[in-house]
């Protein structure tokens, strides 16, 4: 798993009084002093807890670890620095200036304490998607806990970091989506067999493959034949790059859909390249992603197929409820099983920040924190208006990009932006991207249920 620095430099920071947070803030010697204090408290395991095994801790431990590292990866931890500073204060003004008793990590496994929080539900393992989890002791029966779900950004006028991730198919999962599913696997299928064969004939970035390897029969193939289709879509390749296996060196394999370039085929008397090799996307890659675009006020055909899908009369209320639930953790509260022994409640934080060590000064802004019953009071006020996931044509068609982006209201309010796009491999489904859109986030800032019928 890959460990996120400013996770680690929260959880240090967390246990920092107010005052120190504050003056760090505006001054870079104050503020490296810290850093230091903030890594140091990170490794104490009575303070900062993991669970078995301390993967977690070990792991944030090693990438927040300034010893030797470069200018870069310094400027880099710095402003990771400088955006859990203000994570940590807003915070603070919503604990009511309480310091932790402990800071639990999640990750790679949760400590005992706090296991009972961990929720599996809606496709989500980790539905309870707290990043790191704080402990205050009430002095009566039930303790209190807090999880943090930390997000980060440089400027404040920067946009806000997704929410989540979540491929198209987790939200048509079930047997009522079984006809639909087969559906779009059909079209998708058929939409990039004709990319191939068309990548493959004249002077497409696949031409050189198709003559090489003598394989005339992908001219011959007909995309919207399924049987040909899926002979296409099968193709697969060995290339030129190597990756680690148990130990030993192999060529990588790839479905022809996901290579970069031809190029990198492995071929007889072409060379291997090295395990580290990170090539930037070529040809063939760009060729895909230029069919993906849409143009001309009009959707990507594939694209059309899933905005199609999303707007079947039984599927747009369970897509948006699922998103909305996915997405803003509407129903966290309701699938914990925990409040006889202890108090729970979640956060969504943005923190705000940037380090410039050549100037010597700090940038500490206010960040952002969205308070999961809140945002419960708001969704709730709103359960009677229509849903609606909507293309945002404006987005979509203004930039070249093969992604296209949708707004998901509640009535005339408009809770979600959202992008629909693939992250890397072409043969899964596309990946929604969504963050809360700035009139929600208004919103809750500005009382949430008080105002929304304004």
């Amino acid at each position: 798993m890959a460990f996120e620095a400013s996770e680690g430099l929260y959880a240090g920071l967390s246990l920092i009084d107010t005052s120190d947070l504050k003056e760090a803030s505006t001054n870079i010697n104050k503020f490296k002093e810290l850093y230091d204090k903030a890594f140091v408290n990170l490794q104490d395991s009575k303070l900062i807890k993991d669970g078995a095994g301390n993967k977690t801790r070990n792991g944030l431990v090693s990438v927040t670890n300034l010893t030797g590292a470069t200018e870069k990866v310094r400027s880099d931890l710095y402003n990771d620095c400088a955006g859990a500073i203000s994570a940590v204060l807003a915070t603070r003004d919503k604990v009511k200036e309480r310091i932790p008793d402990c800071v639990y990590l999640t990750g790679n496994k949760w400590n005992k304490k706090v296991e009972q929080f961990k929720v599996d539900a809606f496709g989500m393992a980790d539905y309870n998607s707290s990043d790191l989890i704080l402990e205050f002791s009430s002095g009566e029966k039930k303790d209190q806990f807090v999880g943090v779900s930390l997000k980060k950004k440089r400027k404040a006028a920067a946009p806000s970091p997704t929410l989540i991730n979540n491929a198209f198919s987790k939200f048509i999962q079930g047997k009522e989506f079984e006809t639909l599913r087969k559906d779009l696997n059909t079209k998708r299928r058929r939409f990039f067999a004709g990319l191939i064969k068309e990548a493959s004939t004249g002077e497409g970035p696949l031409a050189n493959f198709a003559k090489i390897t003598g394989n005339k029969s992908i001219a011959q193939l007909n995309p919207e034949n399924d049987a040909d289709a899926k002979k296409l879509w099968d193709i697969k390749v060995t290339t030129t790059k190597v990756k680690k296996v148990k130990g030993q060196n192999v060529n990588e394999v790839v479905s022809l859909i996901n290579l970069k370039d031809e190029d990198t085929i492995l071929t007889e008397g072409s060379a291997a390249t090295d395990v580290s090799d990170k090539s930037s996307d070529s040809a063939f890659r760009k060729y895909i992603n230029g069919k993906l675009q849409s143009s001309g006020n009009k959707l990507n055909p594939l694209y059309q197929y899933f905005e199609d899908a999303m707007n079947v009369p039984d599927v747009k209320d369970k897509l948006a409820n699922a998103l909305l639930a996915r997405v803003l953790k509407t129903k966290l509260l309701d699938e914990l099983d925990t409040w006889e022994k202890n108090e729970f409640g979640f956060f969504v934080i943005e923190g705000v920040g940037s380090v410039n060590e050549t100037s010597g000064t700090v940038n500490v802004s206010n960040a952002s924190v969205y308070d999961i019953h809140t945002i419960m009071c708001a969704i709730a006020q709103l359960r009677k208006e229509e849903a609606s996931i909507k293309v945002d044509e404006t987005e979509t068609f203004k930039r070249k990009a093969a992604k296209v982006y949708f707004i998901l209201s509640k009535g005339s309010k408009p809770i979600l932006d959202i992008e629909l796009r693939y992250k890397g491999s072409f043969t899964a489904f596309p990946q929604f991207f969504a963050t809360m859109t700035t009139d929600f986030q208004k919103l809750l800032k500005d009382g949430g249920c008080s105002e929304i019928h304004r």
